[in-house]
Order: C-alpha cells, then sequence, then structure tokens
C-alpha cells in the first residue's frame, strides 16, 4: 500500500539504491527515505526549470570561456558526476549513480551553487551576462541529470523531458544518446581554488549567522 502511494518512481529509486550483490532490506522508513530521496532531485530539476524559463540556447547560450569561474566549477563536478555515473552504469552499479546524484543535488547544487546563485537569478538583469552565464550551466546541469537519471526515473524524466525537448530532438528522452565526459570542463587548478573559497565561505557563514543569531 505504502509503495503505491508514494508512485512508481519512487518504487524504483528504492531499488536502484540498493546493492543487489547483498541482503535487501525493506521497511516503511527505507521507502520514506527513498520518497526524501525522489523529492529533492525532484526539487532540484524543479528549481533548474524554473530559472530557465526566458533561457533560449540558440540565442543566449554563453562560450564556456565567459563564464564565472563559479559556473566553470559546477560544471567541473558535473564532468566528474558523468564520468563516475557512465563506469557505474557499465559496472552495473546502480546504488552507485543514486548516491551520486543524490549526492551532487544535495551538496554541490542545494549547499552550494544554487545558494549563491538566487541574487544573480532573481535580481540580475534578464539579459545579464552573469546572469545567462548562470542559465547556460543550468541548462547543461538539466539536460545531463535527465538522460542521466532516465534508466532509474523514466515517468519524472518523460515528464522533465517535455519542457527541454527541442525540434530537433527525440520526442522520449528514451531515445537519447547517452551523455559522454568532456574534457573542457577539467581543470584542477580550478577546483582547488574554489574548494579553498568554499571553506572561507564555510567560516564565515557560520561567523554570520552566529551574530544574526545575538542581533
Amino acid at each position: 500500500k505504502l509503495l503505491k502511494e508514494m508512485g512508481a518512481d519512487i518504487l524504483r529509486l528504492w531499488v536502484a539504491s540498493a546493492d543487489y550483490r547483498n541482503d535487501i532490506s525493506v521497511s516503511k522508513n527505507i521507502i520514506r527515505q527513498s520518497a526524501e530521496a525522489y523529492r529533492k532531485i525532484r526539487n532540484t530539476c524543479r528549481f533548474i526549470l524554473g530559472n530557465l524559463f526566458d533561457f533560449n540556447p540558440d540565442k543566449d547560450k554563453v562560450e564556456y570561456e565567459k563564464l564565472t569561474e563559479l559556473d566553470k566549477w559546477v560544471l567541473l563536478k558535473l564532468d566528474k558526476l558523468t564520468r563516475r555515473v557512465n563506469k557505474a552504469y557499465e559496472e552495473y552499479e546502480f546504488h552507485v549513480v543514486f548516491h551520486a546524484v543524490h549526492n551532487f543535488c544535495t551538496i554541490e547544487l542545494g549547499n552550494i551553487y544554487f545558494d549563491i546563485l538566487k541574487d544573480k537569478l532573481y535580481c540580475s538583469h534578464p539579459d545579464d551576462l552573469q546572469r545567462r552565464a548562470a542559465q547556460t550551466a543550468l541548462n547543461e546541469i538539466i539536460n545531463t541529470l535527465v538522460i542521466m537519471l532516465t534508466p532509474i526515473l523514466a515517468f519524472t524524466t518523460e515528464e522533465i523531458w517535455g519542457h527541454l525537448r527541442c525540434a530537433d530532438q527525440p520526442e522520449s528522452v528514451q531515445l537519447m544518446d547517452f551523455v559522454e565526459p568532456n574534457d573542457e570542463y577539467v581543470k584542477k587548478d580550478l577546483e582547488i581554488r574554489m574548494d579553498r573559497i568554499f571553506q572561507v565561505r564555510e567560516v564565515v557563514t557560520k561567523a554570520l549567522e552566529k551574530a544574526r543569531s545575538k542581533k
């Protein structure tokens, strides 16, 4: 009964999250955890789609060289995810796919990229270069995630694909080629530099929260 209430894609997500080489556990709590993970992934995609409402890739896409370092950083993380997920699919390690995608949505996107991006997306002029750069990265992320998740979340990805599909693309996301890594996104020096910045940001954020609580 609980599985029927949660929906088919949540059931698939639970199956994918379990390592089939070991005994499979199931309980109401485990299914609820799968439902929470599903909502996190779905809400991540919803946030991206909501901020691409005025983005036309054919005329608004920003060249990689003109992206901000933050946008290049998230594409670097996306490329790492792509390589890990592709390898996991090849080795039938579906639980690795689930955990990798969920962690990416929670940590790199939710805790860092989206949190920093909101002012730029909501307050900048619609055609501001940095806003279009952010939308370029978001467009790359959602198109990668939707294909990456298709073997697991068949219904949800078709729903998302209906909002993304261009005239020259297949009607179903199931007919798309799988995403390949992009060597252009691999920037070790950028990753090291941004990781240092995020370490400083974490310290400053904690200090600001402490000061805010004390008014």
